[in-house]
């Protein structure tokens, strides 16, 4: 339904955005020697997503992806070059925070564009009776590859900054940018899905997705994201104590390993298996992991452990975008989409600043502690959310 050659330009116009928060914290942190501000300019590049992630959503809802996406992959480009400029330059905290702020707000929203046309295309051509499978299916595909770009990501930068330096990875982010987010935009399948939301627009009056069943979903990628935030500012203390701070991002990446492969279980998953449990049971095994990251001292045992983590995370990120999306009115499945994928940013932005303050201030253990803390948040809300009136559709 989507042509052969949606797939690889999807995945490609989303990469930039998993470099992007490790690229930031990995030049701020080679130029200025310090943790604590690479953190803090992260968050303001998370908090810039948060406050336009919900605006791109609603203007794409309304007018369609595509000229929004060339708008988005212009500003972004131009904002990571110039980022770098900044870094080097020898400039005050203050002109490097607003630089982060540009990044964040003009970050493409690719991620949950594709998903919105995925399962547009779906409802589009599916029996009312498989949209619900298929739902589920788009999601798995949708969060495998999600996390092979965070996987990618993470790895891509470390090579780059190991190899050529730690401005590389922005300007390799900024050019898949402008050339793949491009390609994204003018994509048949913008002006399908387009469509698609317009005829149930038609079909169906708006209603509002401000739901508390929707916030408490936006609290629990919130907390993905803090996970991801507070992992790995940790890790990188913890790197950089064992002298082998550029390998983080090869490092990193393991997490993600284990979230591609659970991302891919859930998809055979039986049905009475529902997405609530999963959310409660794989944000255990999540919360499990994070209890033994304090107490780890080699490299090996702190690898098996975050791809152990990554295979709970994996899960509950197909849940909880699966839950969206069947939670999601008529034509504003764009809106809900990048309100869950702005609040994976946020949480991983802000939580990556206070990382990175507590274990500049007290090393990677403690920073560890915050990473449990987030894990069992998780736990919690997903306890909440089962705790709720079972709603209509599931």
């Amino acid at each position: 339904m989507a042509g052969r050659a949606y797939f690889p330009i999807a995945f490609f116009s989303r990469l930039p955005s998993a470099m992007a928060i490790v690229g930031v914290l990995m030049l701020v942190m080679s130029t200025r020697g310090s943790i604590a501000e690479a953190g803090l300019v992260s968050a303001v590049a998370g908090i810039g997503t948060a406050l336009a992630a919900p605006i791109v959503g609603r203007l794409a809802d309304r007018i369609g992806q595509r000229w929004v996406l060339v708008v988005c992959a212009a500003v972004n480009t131009a904002a990571l070059a110039g980022f770098v400029l900044l870094a080097y330059a020898e400039v005050p905290l203050a002109p490097l925070l607003i630089g982060g702020l540009v990044i964040g707000a003009s970050a493409p929203q690719a991620a949950p564009m594709s998903r919105s046309r995925l399962v547009a295309l779906a409802a589009a051509k599916a029996d009312p009776r498989q949209r619900t499978t298929l739902t589920k299916m788009i999601m798995s595909y949708e969060s495998v590859a999600d996390e092979s770009a965070f996987v990618l990501g993470p790895v891509l930068v470390g090579l780059l900054a190991s190899t050529l330096g730690a401005w590389a990875p922005l300007l390799a982010a900024g050019t898949i940018t402008l050339i793949f987010v491009t390609l994204f935009a003018f994509h048949p399948t913008a002006v399908q899905a387009d469509a698609t939301w317009e005829d149930e627009l038609h079909a169906t009056p708006p209603a509002s997705p401000f739901t508390p069943r929707l916030f408490l979903l936006v609290a629990g990628m919130f907390t993905v994201g803090a996970f991801f935030g507070t992992t790995l500012t940790s890790l990188t203390a913890f790197m950089a104590a064992s002298g082998a701070e550029s390998l983080t991002g090869i490092l990193y990446g393991g997490l993600s390993v284990g979230s591609v492969i659970f991302a891919v279980v859930m998809a055979v998953l039986p049905s009475r298996f529902s997405l609530r449990s999963r959310w409660v049971v794989f944000g255990t095994v999540v919360l499990g992991a994070a209890l033994c990251l304090p107490f780890l001292t080699t490299l090996s045992l702190m690898a098996v452990m975050l791809i152990v983590a990554g295979c709970g995370v994996g899960a509950v990120l197909v849940s909880l975008f699966s839950l969206a999306a069947e939670g999601a009115p008529a034509g504003r499945s764009t809106t809900v989409m990048t309100m869950m994928a702005g609040a994976l940013v946020v949480g991983q932005a802000i939580f990556t600043a206070i990382g990175g303050a507590v274990a500049e201030a007290s090393g990677s253990q403690l920073g560890f502690f915050v990473t449990v803390a987030t894990a069992a948040t998780l736990v919690l809300l997903a306890l909440g959310n089962l705790a709720l009136r079972r709603p209509a559709v599931q």
